[in-house]
């Protein structure tokens, strides 16, 4: 019994294209936090939202706009895409939940890999995604502005690899026919929508990234 069970395990994490390096590279603090509203249910169509911190800020108000239309779930976690972790997580998601549509983000953590790394990981989650969910409408989320704290009408130094990355992130969705969602335009002219850290947002900033948001993806549910 105890080699089926490893059997089963080797052809999952094997079965899909994995975005990470053997040992990744770590933050002080890793955390993960997933959530499947109505997982008991499969009367709506089901939308994951997958990012980090920013998703899990807007993420209560794209459910609220979403409510009779749509059961929502998110991933919002510290983990880079090059992280074999985060491909291990998300598979258990994908795995256990059909989805119609997954807007999903990742830029703002994993400082300690360098952009072609974050090109060649980003490529390889969307693989990942066409392979596990190959019925999904995917939506590109960018990554949100970085600020200077002590001085928040300016952007922090980290905000030139904020841009690059959605560059590099950008022409990856746009070669393989993936909508995008410009949420780094939607707040960049607006230093007021922002929190006090120069990276999370206000009530004001969250309420205007989560009409955005839901109204792509109740697009996409339309369509």
């Amino acid at each position: 019994m105890r080699i089926i069970i490893t059997a089963v395990i080797v052809t999952l994490l094997t079965s899909v294209s994995v975005p990470g390096e053997e040992t990744p590279v770590l933050e002080r603090i890793e955390w993960s936090d997933i959530w499947i509203n109505n997982a008991d249910k499969d009367d709506l169509p089901r939308v994951l939202l997958v990012g980090d911190s920013i998703v899990k800020g807007y993420y209560n108000e794209v459910e609220k706009q979403l409510a009779g239309k749509a059961d929502c779930a998110r991933y919002a976690t510290s983990k880079f895409a090059g992280n074999p972790d985060y491909v291990t997580e998300l598979s258990i998601i994908l795995n256990r939940h059909t989805f119609d549509v997954i807007h999903f983000n990742n830029g703002l953590h994993g400082w300690g890999y360098t952009e072609e790394q974050y090109e060649r990981a980003l490529t390889d989650l969307l693989i990942m995604l066409k392979k596990l969910a190959p019925k999904a409408k995917l939506i590109w989320c960018m990554s949100t502005p970085v600020r200077d704290k002590n001085d928040l009408s300016k952007f922090g130094d980290r905000n030139g690899r904020v841009i690059e990355r959605n560059r590099i992130a950008v022409g990856i969705m746009r070669r393989n026919g993936v909508i995008i969602n410009d949420l780094y335009s939607l707040v960049s002219d607006h230093p007021e929508y922002q929190s006090q850290d120069g990276v999370h947002f206000n009530d004001t900033g969250k309420a205007a990234q989560a009409e955005q948001v839901a109204n792509m993806i109740e697009k996409q549910l339309s369509d």
